[in-house]
C-alpha cells in the first residue's frame, strides 16, 4: 500500500507500494479515490486551464473545458407576404414566437421539428417576427429552459417586441378582456367593433350620424329593457285601449344615483286614439304627470309620440320608486 509523507514529493505512483522522495509529479494509476481535496493552484485538462466562467464537461472519454450555453437566443425576421415558415434552431417546447411584439400562444404555431417554426396564419408582409429559443440548461434554481409564461407582463413584452421610446407597435390583438386602465387613442378602428365603456367625458363631441334601436309591438302593452346608452323607443301599432309601458332593467346600484331616465312610445293610432296612461318601472307602478295634470288626449288615425322623463327627486338609485315621471305628447302626425 502506498504511503504519503510530508515534504517534497516530485513523483509518486499510487497503487505501487514503493515511492521515492524529492519528486515533483504525482501519478495516479490503478483505481483510487480522493476526498476533501484542497487545490492551492490551477487545474488543467490537457494543456489548458480554460477561461473564466468555463466548466469541466465530460466527453465520454475524458473531460474538456466548456462554456455554459446562453439562456436565450433571439432570432429576428421581417416577414414576407403570405409567409408562414421560418427556419431557426431551437429546443422543442422551449421557444416563444412574437409578431410585432405580441406573443403567440402555442396553438397559433407549430414548433415540433427543432429547425423551423410554422405559423397557422399567413403574414401580411413587413411584420417583425421574433423567435426566442431557450436552452434547456438553466443557470437558476428549479431547472427548466424558459422565462416566458402566459402571464408575462407588458414590460417583458416591450423588451422583446418592436418598440420605440415608451410605445409599442403591434399588429392584431385578440383578448377576452382587458384589466386596468387603457389610455391613448383608438384611431383606425374598422369593421363593426362592439365597445362597452363606462362614463366618457369629452370636451368636443362631433357625431356624423346617430340612430337609436326601437322595439315594435302590436297591441296595448309595451315592454322595454332599459338601455343606459339609448334606444329606449317603442313603436306601438294598432292599440285597442289605454297603453301600458313596462320598463325593466333599470340599474338600482349606487352608480345610478342622481340620474334621469328617458323613454318614448310612438303610437300608430287607428279610428280611436289611445294615450299611454300607465308606466311600470322594474315592476313599480309610477303615475305619469302630464301638463296641467290632465292625461294627454290622443289623436285618431294618426301617429302620436309620447315622451317620458324620469327624474330622481331623492338621489338614490336603489329603487325606481324614487322616480317621478313627466310626460309630454306630440301628436296628430298624418
Amino acid at each position: 500500500m502506498a504511503k504519503l509523507i510530508s515534504g517534497r514529493v516530485p513523483k509518486l505512483n499510487i497503487g505501487i507500494s514503493s515511492y521515492s522522495e524529492n519528486q515533483t509529479t504525482l501519478n495516479v494509476v490503478g483505481i483510487s479515490s480522493f476526498s476533501n481535496i484542497v487545490l492551492n493552484g490551477s487545474v488543467s485538462t490537457g494543456t489548458t486551464t480554460g477561461i473564466s466562467g468555463q466548466y469541466l464537461k465530460s466527453v465520454g472519454t475524458g473531460v474538456t473545458w466548456a462554456s455554459f450555453p446562453t439562456l436565450r437566443t433571439g432570432n429576428v425576421f421581417t416577414a414576407g407576404a403570405a409567409q408562414t415558415s421560418f427556419t431557426v434552431s431551437y429546443n422543442v417546447g422551449f421557444v416563444d414566437v412574437y409578431i410585432n411584439g405580441v406573443r403567440l400562444t402555442d396553438s397559433e404555431f407549430t414548433g415540433t421539428s427543432g429547425t423551423s417554426i410554422v405559423l397557422n396564419e399567413s403574414c401580411f408582409g413587413g411584420e417583425t417576427v421574433d423567435i426566442l429559443a431557450y436552452n434547456t440548461t438553466s443557470t437558476s434554481s428549479g431547472g427548466g429552459g424558459g422565462i416566458s409564461t402566459e402571464s408575462q407582463t407588458l414590460n417583458d413584452v416591450l423588451g422583446l417586441g418592436n418598440t420605440s421610446s415608451l410605445g409599442m407597435s403591434v399588429g392584431v390583438i385578440t383578448a377576452t378582456s382587458f384589466v386596468g386602465t387603457l389610455t391613448g387613442n383608438a384611431t383606425g378602428l374598422s369593421g363593426t367593433p362592439n365597445i362597452s365603456v363606462g362614463i366618457i367625458t369629452v370636451t368636443d363631441s362631433r357625431l356624423q350620424s346617430v340612430s337609436e334601436k326601437s322595439t315594435i309591438v302590436s297591441g296595448n302593452t309595451v315592454s322595454l329593457v332599459y338601455n343606459t346608452g339609448g334606444g329606449n323607443v317603442a313603436i306601438c301599432t294598432n292599440p285597442t285601449g289605454a297603453i301600458t309601458l313596462n320598463v325593466t332593467g333599470i340599474p338600482t346600484d349606487s352608480s345610478f344615483d342622481n340620474r334621469t331616465i328617458n323613454f318614448t312610445v310612438v303610437a300608430i293610432q287607428t279610428a280611436t286614439g289611445y294615450a299611454c296612461t300607465t308606466i311600470n318601472l322594474n315592476g313599480v307602478s309610477r303615475t305619469v304627470k302630464y301638463p296641467g295634470g290632465v292625461v294627454s288626449v290622443a289623436s285618431t288615425s294618426s301617429h302620436d309620440i309620447f315622451n317620458f322623463t324620469g327624474i330622481n327627486t331623492i338621489g338614490s338609485g336603489s329603487t325606481t320608486a324614487n322616480y317621478q315621471i313627466l310626460g309630454m305628447v306630440n301628436g296628430n302626425f298624418k
